[in-house]
């Protein structure tokens, strides 16, 4: 018999390699199940485009590390043209490289080439395989897709409905599609593959991993009640198992948990349960009604007047960390982000050859001269050097699609489902609104990423205004209003 070890990384013990001072004998011994067998299909424009968009490399290895501890991967499928996929995010001189890394890791790669110049078959391909490999083996009892498209939506309920187990790899957590999240039984993110094994790059203070820790403690007790109500006893293996359905991006690393029974651990000390060490088993803590969660972030609560540059400053330097790790980027300073918006604006005018209030009334003119968003990045990134002023085509790239989630931009969007499809065809916003508009989605995915913690007015303008005097405290709130 070995110990039970939650089927992730970390010490083969409940104790874990922290050493919180609890009894070992105090978790039962549990042997482990037969192995999953796990086929892994591959979307390679989904996945090369997305990936490189949050200027995240290109590693499958990763992928196949993270799915071995869930089983065996059994079956290893790529359906796409790599090298198409690869040169519309610049990247085409690292096609061999890339490709011999794949077979590497004895993935197969089915070349898919376009029927079209926005589309060809490897989704279709990829579907039809899938459900040929869940009707024809049945031994293979996990099916793990690396895309984040929700066209897959149809492909998981079915595998689903014949009881095979869904794992979908999203590439980020910001641009996950709900319905994804919810057909799928388990779900991590390839960003995440990246941080290490202690804790995301995105919670490294005790402040920033409160509001996910309140998340998954609530998450626990609400787990714990229903085993309790289902007359199932309440072990730890059965609360992570609950715990994984419930929430299947569920993941004890965000918080800075090595094991699951180093978060339990956590939720002891907390007072959100407690345990029976006689049974080996837990209850709900009758504290746990007083371990309340900070409000939730739509709550817009204005600053105290007696704020302080440091309380703005220590808010806002929590806020840029975020955003830099959403960005992949550093975050841009003030001065460079109004001087590339303003030349992003300046070579769109001048490359479409129209005024904005054509763009806005004129259906012909809106489609003259489209762009992709790396063509425009190119464009500007000559701008600036004509004029003899360094920039950084990163920094260009990610206000350009800054701008683009704040539908600034008039687009045709191809047929396959990546950002590497979308051509621009016009400005669809005045110049005068696109900062505004910017800073938005800059708040919006602030609020996403610490979800019930209040944003502070004070941290936001010292963020985006570098300032929190009264006229960039009356821009933030109006910009939340």
């Amino acid at each position: 018999m070995q110990p039970f070890n939650a089927g992730l990384s970390g010490p083969t013990n409940y104790l874990g390699s922290a050493g919180y001072g609890m009894a070992k004998q105090s978790f039962p011994a549990m042997s482990y199940a037969m192995p999953n067998n796990i086929a892994l299909f591959i979307d390679l424009e989904n996945f090369i485009g997305s990936a490189a968009t949050l200027g995240l490399p290109i590693d499958i290895s990763k992928v196949i590390t993270k799915l071995r501890e869930i089983g065996n991967v059994r079956s290893r499928k790529a359906y796409g043209d790599m090298q198409r996929a690869l040169q519309a995010v610049g990247m085409g001189n690292r096609f061999y490289e890339i490709r011999r890394d794949f077979h590497a890791n004895l993935i197969e790669v089915e070349d898919i080439p376009y029927i079209t110049p926005h589309k060809n078959a490897a989704d279709i391909k990829l579907v039809v395989e899938a459900l040929s490999v869940g009707y024809q083996n049945e031994f293979i009892s996990h099916f793990a897709v690396l895309a984040s498209d929700r066209d897959y939506v149809p492909l998981y309920q079915k595998l689903r409905a014949l009881n095979k187990t869904v794992i979908t790899i999203g590439v980020d957590r910001t641009h996950m599609n709900p319905m994804i999240a919810e057909a799928s039984d388990r779900l991590f993110y390839y960003e995440h593959l990246f941080l290490g094994d202690t804790v995301s790059a995105l919670y490294e203070t005790e402040e920033q991993t409160s509001p996910l820790r309140f998340e998954y403690f609530d998450l626990l007790t609400r787990s714990l009640r229903k085993l309790e109500h289902d007359n199932i006893m309440v072990s730890a293996e059965a609360l992570y198992e609950s715990m994984r359905n419930a929430r299947s991006d569920f993941d004890f690393a965000l918080i800075g948990c090595q094991s699951f029974p180093q978060f339990l651990h956590m939720a002891l000390e907390n007072g959100c349960i407690e345990e029976d060490t006689q049974n080996q088993t837990f209850r709900v803590s009758v504290k746990s009604a007083q371990v309340a969660s900070a409000p939730p972030a739509s709550e817009i609560t204005k600053p105290s007047p007696a704020v302080t540059e440091a309380d703005a400053k220590k808010e806002a330097k929590i806020y840029r960390k975020i955003l830099s790790d959403t960005l992949k980027i550093p975050f841009p300073e003030l001065q460079v982000r109004k001087d590339t918006i303003r030349v992003i604006h300046k070579a769109l005018d001048e490359h479409f050859g129209i005024t904005i209030k054509e763009a806005l009334t004129n259906d012909d003119a809106k489609q003259s001269g489209n762009l992709t968003f790396n063509e425009i990045t190119d464009i500007v990134q000559e701008k600036f050097q004509e004029d003899a002023t360094e920039a950084n085509r990163s920094v260009i790239y990610k206000i350009v699609l800054g701008l683009h989630f704040a539908r600034c931009f008039y687009e045709q969007r191809g047929e396959v489902s990546d950002l590497t499809s979308i051509e621009v065809t016009g400005m669809a916003k005045p110049y005068d609104v696109w900062e505004d508009d910017l800073y938005r989605n800059y708040i919006g995915q602030l609020k996403f990423n610490l979800q019930s913690r209040t944003l502070q007015n004070s941290g936001l303008a010292k963020l985006l205004y570098e300032s929190i005097e009264d006229e960039a405290m009356r821009k933030i709130e109006a910009l939340r209003t």
